[in-house]
């Protein structure tokens, strides 16, 4: 069986074609501690003083919704047809696009937003390069390495290809090929899982629902790393 990447097109568009699943996974977030990944991107956003934003993978839409009631106007893209509905419902111009071949034109947006989809983008030079082409200025939320990694252990997934693709301790050197200026806020946290937790997250995973039986049976919940990073980049090309 053909082992899928997490920027493989047709395992992103399967994952994200269902919102419920999505939703799964999500909602797991709500339990991590620090501050809330979602609440420094928007106020990286907001202290940039934006009149336009563009936001690519925007999903169902809250990010945009939220930026939209600080007065910025938004544009929204995202692959997901179901997930552009779901935006489209909170009242965002949401479009169905790809940040490989962005339909607009060079500075159009005093801002672009990705959070939590660069790491999925097949041709990610050509993709930063669209965003830098469309916006001088770039926040971008991302996991890292340790995302998760003691949940991960516990079913055997191979995290390898992490090191390849657009993550907390990548994001900077893959940014500084298109951007002048590239700050990192690192979020470090945790969350606590219960056995049951893990089997519901993974078994909500496309690409790995296949592992949620491995999940050894434990009392109690677990101490597992959220490693996660806003990323802020700019050009003055």
């Amino acid at each position: 069986m053909k082992k899928l990447r997490q920027d493989d097109p047709d395992a992103v568009r399967r994952e994200y074609a269902d919102p419920s699943r999505f939703a799964v996974r999500r909602s797991l977030w709500s339990r991590r501690t620090g501050p809330r990944v979602f609440d420094v991107a928007f106020d990286a956003v907001a202290a940039l003083e934006p009149r336009r934003a563009l936001e690519v993978g925007c999903g169902p839409g809250d990010f945009a919704a939220r930026l939209q009631a600080a007065g910025i106007e938004v544009v929204a893209l995202d692959q997901s047809e179901q997930m552009v509905e779901l935006a489209r419902g909170q009242g965002v111009d949401a479009r169905v696009g790809d940040v490989q071949a962005l339909p607009f034109a060079d500075r159009e947006f005093d801002v672009a937003v990705a959070n939590f989809m660069l790491y999925h983008v097949p041709d990610l030079d050509r993709g930063l390069a669209e965003l830098a082409r469309v916006a001088p200025r770039l926040v971008a939320a991302t996991n890292g390495y340790d995302q998760l990694r003691e949940m991960w252990d516990l079913v055997g997934r191979d995290l390898g290809e992490r090191r390849t693709i657009f993550m907390r301790e990548t994001g900077e050197a893959l940014l500084r090929t298109h951007y002048d200026d590239v700050r990192l806020i690192d979020l470090p946290a945790t969350v606590e899982l219960s056995a049951d937790d893990m089997r519901h997250y993974i078994a909500n995973s496309v690409r790995h629902s296949h592992l949620a039986a491995r999940v050894p049976t434990f009392d109690g919940t677990r101490t597992i790393t959220a490693s996660t990073a806003v990323f802020v980049a700019s050009c003055v090309r």
